[in-house]
């Protein structure tokens, strides 16, 4: 059995760990916690989740453990070693580079780096690490050797063990690709938050309209749904929208995308991209900020989208790729077939 440990299973460490159950050929088992008070989950959760462990009646071959989990300590709660039951370690995001948000007591109060710590001690600590992007693995080796600098003296090396890349994984799309509109249709698909900047995304549809080019727009998302936004965005675009509001039925949603022509991305932050994944799989040509992980989706794939100069940059390009329009495609690598094979070829090697 395969052990996928994780304890803030929510949003997009949920969709990972249900699909690489569904699709590994192993038996896997979930031990998760629900995804609130991630501080409390990393400095806690090892405890928790080390008393689910112990009353496991069939104990793993090799445990998946994500970054949100202090493994060393849930190692030591659960009274196993590394050497009887391997540990992968799978990076979602990591403590480095991950945006604090300004009302965050420990950034008023000029806290340490503790846990950020927890992320560097827990990868020290397996026998694999793996990251869900090039640009995460980046920041994580970056911010790790800064932070030993920054320590009293001490003989810490950061010495990780063959880290590897592995995305998070999409599906090959089910619906049919072909576009029902002539007219470019824009689509949001993220999270409608301070750190995904919905702000330029709408300054950029006004310059739209400003210079007359026609669009329809779709937008999706946790947070549209509510009435403060929604209602904003049906007066401002009455014209233009097809569809707004979160939706958590995926053939809805799958359905949307494939009505959609172009994704523009305003995000400050992201560690992969799902939703951008996503949509280009159902052709949408992405716009995407030049830094993070976002110029990924587009190496040996430069066809399928474009890259701007944040933020300064974004009413152009979106501008010129609604002008040319163009149709985009992800990347094999991202697809679950290609993904799969990979952790099965991680996980073989370690059993």
């Amino acid at each position: 059995m395969i052990l996928i440990l994780d304890s803030f299973f929510t949003g997009s460490h949920k969709y990972w760990g249900l699909e690489l159950k569904r699709r590994l050929p192993f038996n896997v088992d979930l031990l998760t916690l629900s995804g609130k008070h991630w501080k409390w989950r990393m400095e806690g959760g090892a405890y928790e989740l080390a008393q689910k462990f112990k009353k496991l009646n069939v104990k793993p071959k090799i445990i998946i453990a994500t970054d949100m989990v202090n493994i060393p300590l849930f190692y030591a709660f659960s009274e196993i070693t590394t050497e009887k039951i391997p540990c992968i370690m799978y990076f979602h995001e990591n403590q480095f580079a991950y945006p604090i948000s300004n009302l965050d007591t420990d950034k008023v109060l000029k806290r340490d780096n503790h846990y950020s710590f927890i992320n560097l001690t827990s990868a020290l600590f397996v026998n694999q690490v793996v990251f869900n992007s090039e640009f995460n693995k980046n920041s994580f080796l970056k911010g790790a050797d800064k932070l030993l600098k920054k320590l009293p003296k001490n003989n810490i090396e950061r010495k990780i063990s063959n880290e590897q890349i592995i995305f998070p994984g999409v599906d090959v799309p089910r619906e049919n690709l072909k576009k029902l509109s002539s007219t470019p249709t824009i689509l949001w698909n993220h999270r409608w938050e301070y750190d995904k900047n919905p702000d330029l995304f709408i300054r950029g549809l006004k310059h739209l309209q400003n210079i007359s080019i026609p669009f329809k727009l779709i937008v999706l998302g946790k947070g549209t749904e509510k009435k403060e936004i929604k209602s904003k965005i049906e007066k401002q675009f009455k014209k233009e929208l097809i569809h707004c509001g979160y939706t958590e039925n995926k053939k809805q949603y799958f359905k949307l995308l494939s009505e959609a022509t172009h994704l523009p991305v305003t995000s400050m932050h992201d560690f992969f991209g799902i939703g951008v994944a996503e949509a280009m799989s159902y052709g949408c040509y992405a716009v995407l900020p030049n830094h993070q992980a976002y110029p990924e989706h587009l190496i040996n794939n430069s066809e399928s989208g474009i890259l701007y100069d944040y933020p300064d940059g974004f009413n152009t390009a979106l501008e010129n790729s609604i002008i040319h329009n163009k149709k985009g495609t992800v990347k094999n690598e991202f697809l679950f077939e290609n993904v799969i094979k990979k952790w099965t070829q991680l996980i073989s090697s370690l059993c």
